[in-house]
């Protein structure tokens, strides 16, 4: 399955580079074997969607224009007009991959009928909504990629917590 959708994606896009080849054919593999592709849409209608929007990947660093229009926090942007997708270049390689896999989420969900992405964004909660969605299944096609599991993070705070409890003294007046 991953050698058609690369097929697929490659001939929908015969100039496009090896990295990126690699990240769009690892999103849309893990979203044909999650079954997240609803079910009025078909992998190609997705692909193509996806490919409208964003179809090559660049890293930027500080002095690039993005930075300076967002700041230096912001991971990654989508680029409907330029059809790219940057990634802060000074990321650790697992997040870098992470936000590339979020971006092309965001290409996934928006609509070429109006150019908006998900659910309504005029209200916080839309917003949030589409963007734990959207972090969610980047995390994912991760996980699957790598074969590695991400620590709860319930579990996390919970050692985190005891470890302080461990290495400090309370103090009872």
């Amino acid at each position: 399955m991953y050698e058609q959708i690369k097929k697929i994606i490659q001939q929908k896009k015969n100039d496009i580079d090896d990295r990126t080849l690699t990240y769009f054919t690892n999103y849309f593999y893990v979203a044909t074997m999650e079954k997240v592709i609803p079910e009025n849409i078909t992998l190609e209608e997705l692909i193509d969607n996806v490919l409208y929007y964003a179809s090559k990947i660049e890293f930027y660093n500080n002095s690039h224009r993005l930075a300076k229009k967002y700041g230096t926090d912001a991971k990654g942007f989508q680029e409907p007009k330029t059809k790219t997708i940057y990634i802060r270049q000074n990321l650790k390689e697992s997040l870098k991959e992470i936000t590339i896999y979020h971006e092309i989420h965001h290409a996934a969900q928006t609509n070429r009928k109006n150019d908006r992405t998900g659910i309504n964004q005029k209200g916080n909660l839309g917003r949030l909504i589409l963007e734990a969605q959207t972090q969610y299944f980047a995390e994912i096609v991760y996980q699957r990629i790598h074969n590695v599991q991400f620590e709860n993070k319930k579990n996390t705070f919970r050692r985190i917590t005891n470890a302080k409890r461990r290495n400090h003294t309370f103090f009872s007046s």
